[in-house]
């Protein structure tokens, strides 16, 4: 069995790219999507991650996740950036919580076009899917 990575270290983020872009029905469902998009963690400094980073950038397209980016400060540093809690990120990320469902109740902080991220409702829910591939460990 695999060693489970922590989240959100740099091997989880490297596997999550890979495996969204591995994934066909993402890729389908994320067609014309074109922005970057920052994770946050809100309570990261109250964590002991043992991480020199604040949070990570995906830049997505059309339903690829080209690269990922490593943010040193807190900052925002894409176009959407998502907030969210540690536990809260876990909830959503072992598919406990709906992502859009997140989104509209305020458990998941958006900073972005909403209604752009409505619209790429079914690829953020795929985007969950592709997340619970990954053997992952948490840190609560």
């Amino acid at each position: 069995m695999a060693e489970k990575l922590l989240f959100p270290s740099e091997e989880w983020i490297k596997d999550y790219c890979s495996v969204l872009s591995q994934s066909q029905e993402y890729n389908r469902l994320g067609q014309g999507w074109k922005d970057s998009v920052q994770f946050k963690i809100t309570d990261f400094a109250d964590k002991n991650l043992g991480l020199d980073y604040e949070s990570f950038v995906l830049d997505l397209r059309d339903g690829r996740c080209e690269r990922y980016h490593l943010i040193r400060e807190d900052v925002e540093s894409a176009p959407f950036v998502l907030y969210s809690s540690y536990s809260d990120w876990k909830r959503i990320l072992e598919g406990k919580v709906n992502p859009t469902q997140a989104m509209l109740s305020g458990v998941l902080k958006v900073k972005g076009d909403m209604v752009t991220l409505l619209k790429y409702a079914a690829a953020a829910t795929e985007m969950v899917k592709a997340a619970e591939k990954i053997e992952t460990r948490f840190e609560i």
